[in-house]
């Protein structure tokens, strides 16, 4: 999991194309860190999905751009650019089956390539 700076959340939203995965959390959150693990389990068993990290403390500008509710918080960018969040992370495998289906497009890009 890559972790993001403060000030350059912005540029690192612009600079990424298509589907995009950012786990946002707080550094003492015990159900962030139960999240966080579920991911890096979710990351590992798929092959073209990285997902980003944000402590939320040092990014309220990415909570108020992102109307962020919660966290932990699983913020998705479909390929076709439409934004979902998730607050849920009920198991490993809804974790992985929802990183999946966002990063779909993504897989079927890179197998024509």
């Amino acid at each position: 999991m890559n972790e993001w700076e403060a000030r350059k959340w912005r540029q690192e939203i612009e600079a990424s194309e298509g589907a995009l995965a950012l786990f946002v959390y707080t550094p003492l959150c015990g159900t962030c860190a139960l999240a966080r693990r579920m991911l890096e389990v979710a990351e590992a068993s798929l092959a073209d999905v990285r997902i980003a990290s944000a402590n939320i403390n040092l990014m309220p500008g990415l909570a108020e751009a992102f109307q962020i509710e919660s966290v932990p918080c699983l913020l998705l960018r479909e390929s076709g650019g439409s934004w979902n969040k998730v607050y849920r992370f009920g198991s490993v495998v809804e974790v992985r089956a929802r990183l999946a289906e966002s990063f779909r497009g993504e897989e079927e890009k890179h197998d024509r390539t």
